[in-house]
């Protein structure tokens, strides 16, 4: 029988203006040719409810840096369009696909005719956003007719309420502009100007502080999921996680026979009904209806019984703005170490997804890792990459992390093992599909 969770997956339009910008011109001979476009890094947007409702998009900074150096429009645009390629599997998801690009390169025809409908892009441009620019009206309103939502970069910091362009649909800040402190009073300033316009906030240091721009009424959040500035708690285990964790090191006990198993699960009526349910779902296939616990065990079997209860200890971990978020951003990176590990063929893909569902727990808890980690009986190559951030996983977990950050300096060196960048990219864009519906379906 195959794996139960890889079945789990199998604005008013205008018309376009004459555009002002030239087409590119051919690339000479004596040019120095760029790096081939690979596919941009994205970084989860956090709603106000705390659930993943989108991605951030954005090319590696040293890239950018080069772009910035060299006159040559082929490889702004070659990268450019590589980047809204990259958005397209989140917008097909029907998630929110957001990047910042230069004013005067979506202008050109045939970077517009790439632009998927649906995204969000933020204007880069060097003059004034009030100004009533022409160029900046046309690019509005060819973005506009290809369905996009068109966003301005807030570069300074407000601290009382200012009305804004109205023919902008979101305000971007980033952390990097501003400042903690003025990024605080400026999203306050913008929602107390406009209580329903978008405001999304970027480039944040911490899930302390995504939590902190939501509750001060952002829509939207991205920033470093591993951080959090509030020192861990010391504080005992909620009684669920505890139980939870007990059938985990019961099921991980080679030793101990699924009769055993299968006698403490019935003694949780909560836990039974969900075991009951997920073996029944289509995603199983199973070709009658199963109605016993101990049948439902032995169909899925120790590693996969293990899975489902990894799964469900996150789900029982709650209390948090961003709880859901963190939920998901674990199950993707669990999938994600799962498949570099089969791609390499040289770890235990089971014990690799143990390690990335794990390795945001101790930010939802907020406890330290150490006290975490204590309960559960894992081998040592997975406390090391948990605990020590060392040992021979580690690698796959920290190339997570690089592309959960937008440091694809750091990803692409790490993926060399893994067949280059661009096929992590692709693995990484599988994993999140996964992802949600596996955080769906929980």
């Amino acid at each position: 029988m195959m794996n139960w969770f890889k079945r789990l997956l199998g604005s008013v339009q205008v018309p376009q203006p004459t555009l002002t910008a030239p087409p590119l011109p051919p690339r000479h001979a004596d040019q120095n040719p760029e790096m081939p476009p690979i596919p941009g890094v994205r970084r989860p947007l956090v709603a106000a409810n705390g659930e993943v409702a989108g991605f951030e998009f954005a090319l590696s900074a040293s890239l950018e840096e080069r772009l910035r150096r060299r006159d040559d429009p082929v490889a702004h645009a070659a990268h450019a369009i590589s980047l809204m390629s990259s958005m397209r599997a989140a917008l097909e998801s029907g998630r929110i696909a957001l990047a910042s690009l230069p004013m005067s390169l979506l202008l050109r025809p045939n970077v517009i005719d790439q632009v998927p409908a649906d995204a969000w892009l933020c204007l880069e441009t060097a003059e004034d956003p009030h100004a009533d620019d022409v160029d900046q009206r046309a690019a509005l309103a060819a973005l506009r007719g290809c369905g996009v939502r068109v966003g301005m970069r807030q570069r300074e910091p407000l601290s009382a309420p200012v009305a804004r362009p109205t023919t902008f649909d979101f305000t971007l800040l980033t952390l990097g502009d501003l400042g903690i402190e003025p990024l605080m009073d400026t999203v306050r300033a913008l929602r107390g100007a406009d209580g329903s316009a978008p405001i999304v906030v970027t480039g944040l240091a911490d899930v302390d502080a995504i939590e902190a721009v939501l509750a001060a009424g952002a829509t939207l959040a991205s920033g470093d999921f591993n951080a959090q500035v509030a020192a861990p708690r010391q504080r005992a285990l909620q009684g669920d996680v505890l139980r939870i964790i007990g059938l985990l090191n019961a099921v991980r006990d080679e030793r101990k026979p699924l009769a055993d198993l299968t006698r403490e699960l019935r003694g949780d009526v909560g836990l039974c009904y969900r075991l009951l349910r997920q073996v029944n779902s289509p995603a199983v296939g199973v070709s009658r209806p199963v109605e016993s616990i101990d049948q439902a065990v032995l169909i899925l079997g120790r590693s996969e019984v293990y899975r489902w209860l990894s799964v469900l200890l996150l789900a029982s971990v709650s209390g948090r703005r961003t709880s859901r978020a963190l939920q998901e951003v674990s199950l993707a990176r669990a999938r994600l170490l799962e498949l570099l590990a089969r791609e390499r063929g040289s770890e235990p893909p089971d014990a690799l997804f143990t390690v990335g569902l794990l390795s945001l727990l101790n930010v939802m808890l907020e406890m330290p890792m150490s006290q975490v980690l204590q309960p559960l009986r894992l081998s040592e190559p997975a406390h090391l990459a948990l605990l020590d951030r060392s040992g021979p996983w580690h690698e796959l977990l920290t190339l997570s992390e690089a592309l959960e950050r937008h440091d694809l300096d750091a990803a692409a060196t790490a993926a060399a093992g893994f067949g280059g960048i661009e096929r992590v990219s692709q693995l990484s864009d599988e994993a999140w599909r996964w992802a949600l519906a596996a955080h769906r379906n929980v």
